[in-house]
């Protein structure tokens, strides 16, 4: 029996290993600083791309890793024939509609909002999935207390959507894409940051407050949930309060952390699902990689040109908007055992409680 004495100070079960947690869902935010000091040194040096340092640094992003990763939900949606079988009409019927949608709204000319759409609907699609990787170490570490949920949920989605919606209140001019591709959106009204700001400060003061109480009283502090919490909110914070930078390094700055963290969760999803394939991994990495580069030159030469040239990447940016849908559906591990047995392995046990997914 554990004894306040004996009791662990923390408790640390991780999805996969401590080293693979840490560099795929935890410490992949180090590359939000990366892309920050890319686009400073590009504007500093007067590098290519006739000098931009927004495009330098945006095709970076999106052709080595934010399309690549957008690829690899294919490998969930269509490789897997169980997942296909199951909503075939998704993904064939409704992805092309997808597209469609895009092309008939590119010809009524709202190309720009719908840039900013997919903009917003992925700030939302990121949240969600740091949520989920919230849920599973809570799940996996026992950490289940009705006080503790609402402490690590409040402070969680106050601090999330405190920053989101710094950088869309009290807009007064038109959200400038790149160059003369602006976008006009309707704003919020500023008081709405400073009240979730308010009630992230005190949820803090609280969880900070619990934190040592459970210290005090022989409770375990849950390591992961902590290094989650400390990574997201702070990568969130720097990108939304602590920087100013272009739409579209913002969006890099943003969305690197995500990627990442959904790269090393599909490639566990693919190495349990298709163990027969050889290097599978590889394979989809390798063509994922392929896929980026071709979408990140095509939306580069759309945003140069713009005009006629925005229909060429319409597609990808309408698979980027079908993947924000999409994954809210194939993660499902409350309704799919199985794949939350596959997904977590010796954890299962502990995520019985665990109704959506980690990724999103």
């Amino acid at each position: 029996m554990t004894t306040k004495e004996n009791a662990p100070l923390v408790s640390k079960n991780w999805i996969v290993s401590p080293r693979y947690d840490v560099f795929f869902f935890i410490g992949s935010c180090i590359f939000t600083l990366f892309f920050f000091l890319l686009f400073r040194i590009a504007h500093h040096f007067n590098f290519v791309l006739r000098g931009d340092s927004i495009l330098i640094t945006y095709f970076v992003f999106t052709a080595i890793f934010d399309h690549p990763h957008i690829f690899q939900t294919f490998s969930r949606t269509h490789l897997d024939k169980e997942e296909f079988e199951k909503r075939k009409f998704t993904h064939t019927v409704v992805l092309f509609l997808f597209i469609a949608v895009g092309f008939v709204i590119t010809y009524l000319g709202y190309e720009s909002e719908l840039i900013v759409f997919a903009s917003l609907f992925g700030s939302y699609h990121i949240i969600r999935q740091h949520y989920g990787f919230l849920r599973a170490y809570k799940g996996i570490n026992k950490d289940t207390e009705e006080i503790d949920n609402w402490l690590d949920y409040g402070l969680f989605y106050t601090g999330m959507f405190a920053c989101f919606f710094n950088d869309y209140t009290d807009i007064r001019s038109p959200i400038v894409i790149y160059k003369n591709l602006v976008a006009r959106f309707p704003s919020l009204p500023p008081d709405i940051v400073g009240i979730i700001s308010f009630c992230f400060t005190t949820l803090f003061i609280l969880f900070v407050i619990r934190q040592l109480w459970r210290i005090a009283n022989g409770k375990p502090l849950n390591l992961p949930k902590l290094l989650l919490l400390t990574a997201v909110l702070s990568t969130h914070y720097f990108v939304f309060f602590a920087t100013a930078t272009p739409f579209l390094v913002a969006e890099a700055l943003e969305t690197v952390y995500h990627d990442i963290q959904y790269q090393g969760w599909i490639i566990r999803f693919q190495e349990r699902r298709f163990p027969a394939i050889k290097k599978v991994v590889f394979k989809w990495l390798g063509l994922s990689l392929v896929y980026g580069l071709l979408v990140g030159v095509i939306e580069i030469w759309g945003l140069l040109h713009q005009g006629w040239a925005m229909y060429l990447f319409v597609p990808f940016t309408m698979i980027v908007i079908y993947h924000y849908y999409v994954d809210g559906l194939i993660w499902r591990f409350g309704k799919e055992p199985e794949l939350r047995k596959l997904m977590f392995g010796k954890q299962d046990d502990s995520m019985t409680n665990l109704v959506k997914s980690p990724p999103r």
